[in-house]
């Protein structure tokens, strides 16, 4: 494919990746249970030509200089397929770090357990967010779909390369404006003044071996727990939010002038029609002290449950998450030297350590179709596993759906993952059905 470019900018989500790489393992991952087995060769071909249809995958992040680039890589260095011989060799691939500065930005490994087969899809998180990971895995799927027909299939390149936020703010009506701003003022108070924050601290400590924890939610459960959110207006994402808030006061309660609040992440591609992006990208963007309770969780779930989806309901109606659009760092980021704007974002989180207004990390990366993940055979389960917040950051932990079930992740350095264990557990406690 001679008509795909050498190289692709950084668009400013992908910075905001590589400064936040600083204190988090950015690598987000999907990994499918199968009850049978895939052809190994054709989805190695597969894996091959995914980095031609988005070729911004065959790449490897480039930061030096004034503005980070992502550069394409020759044919012979960029194999991103990998068969496990065994478990331990899977393991391994799991816990490993994506090398997204010599590339490719994704791998992709399959073993074949004695019980059926085993995918895991690998994406640095500088190309790409959760939706981007899920739009890579539907690609992947639909190439190799395609090769059982055609084995010589090629896909066409996606070398238009539309990744900004352009795509997601030229749907925004002028009228919206004024309220995003008084929006995007209110969270810029709160983030450069912030309250002391209520979190499960863990002790710094050394930053291998990496290990996921995982819990399990069952499609019953899940469907009861979707009919008490209607009794209450709310969502599943309210719902799981509110048992993580409250879960970090019944854990270790507060002190009394700490707030109780989560930061959470939200998908941009919200505001697109089509709610799809035009190319994997980074669109999402991190709501700081979101939801926040204050002082006090509220005297029961259903009471906590009610102050978190009327938040909710609230922002949805004045377009939350387009205070991306107002943020003050933006202009930083596009005039500076990276690695000026880096060293500026570190400080600042630094300090967030030493006042400890730092909040976790709330992820909801949202369901997997079953679409999107259709090799001609279904994976029995498919969840995402988030970034990994280095030590003593606060520990960031994700929802992922599949199928009408749930998995809460979070991954874990030495010092963190017996506080993540007692975390989860009173976590699905609180949870009302």
């Amino acid at each position: 494919m001679n008509n795909i470019p050498n190289r692709f900018h950084a668009r400013l989500m992908d910075c905001y990746a590589d400064h936040q790489a600083q204190f988090n393992e950015m690598m987000l991952q999907m990994e499918m249970e199968f009850t049978g087995r895939l052809d190994a060769g054709r989805l190695a071909k597969a894996v091959d030509l995914v980095l031609d249809a988005e070729p911004v995958l065959g790449c490897r992040f480039v930061d030096s200089g004034k503005h980070p680039f992502f550069e394409r890589l020759d044919a012979g260095k960029r194999s991103a397929f990998i068969m496990a011989n065994g478990e331990g060799e899977y393991r391994t691939f799991r816990l490993r770090p994506i090398a997204h500065k010599a590339g490719p930005l994704i791998n992709v490994c399959l073993w074949p357990s004695p019980h059926g087969d085993r995918l895991m899809l690998k994406v640095a998180h500088h190309v790409a967010d959760a939706a981007g990971v899920k739009d890579i895995a539907a690609i992947l799927s639909g190439i190799y779909r395609q090769l059982s027909k055609d084995p010589a299939y090629r896909p066409s390149a996606n070398v238009k390369e539309h990744r900004t936020l352009r795509q997601v703010v030229r749907h925004v009506p002028p009228y919206a404006y004024p309220r995003i701003f008084l929006s995007s003022m209110k969270v810029l108070w709160a983030t450069y003044k912030p309250h002391t924050i209520h979190s499960l601290a863990t002790s710094d400590g050394p930053r291998e071996p990496l290990t996921y924890v995982t819990r399990f939610i069952p499609s019953a459960r899940v469907s009861s727990l979707t009919e008490y959110g209607h009794s209450h207006g709310a969502t599943l994402n309210d719902i799981m939010a509110t048992a993580a808030l409250r879960a970090t006061v019944s854990v270790q309660p507060p002190n009394p002038a700490s707030h109780i609040c989560l930061h959470t992440t939200i998908d941009l591609r919200r505001y697109i029609p089509s709610g799809r992006a035009a190319a994997v990208a980074n669109l999402s963007y991190l709501i700081m002290y979101w939801p926040n309770l204050g002082t006090r969780p509220g005297r029961d779930f259903g009471a906590t449950l009610d102050r978190v989806a009327r938040t909710t309901r609230q922002g949805k109606k004045h377009w939350f998450g387009l205070d991306i659009v107002f943020e003050p760092f933006n202009p930083v980021v596009k005039m500076m030297s990276h690695a000026g704007a880096m060293k500026i974002y570190r400080e600042y989180v630094e300090v967030s350590f030493k006042k400890q207004s730092g909040a976790h990390w709330f992820t909801n990366m949202g369901p997997i179709e079953t679409e999107s993940v259709d090799f001609g055979l279904q994976p029995s389960r498919a969840w995402l596993l988030p970034p990994v917040a280095y030590p003593p950051s606060p520990f960031m932990f994700s929802l992922s759906g599949h199928n009408g079930t749930l998995t809460l992740a979070a991954g874990a350095y030495p010092t963190q993952k017996e506080p993540i264990e007692r975390f989860f557990d009173p976590m699905l406690k609180e949870l009302p059905v």
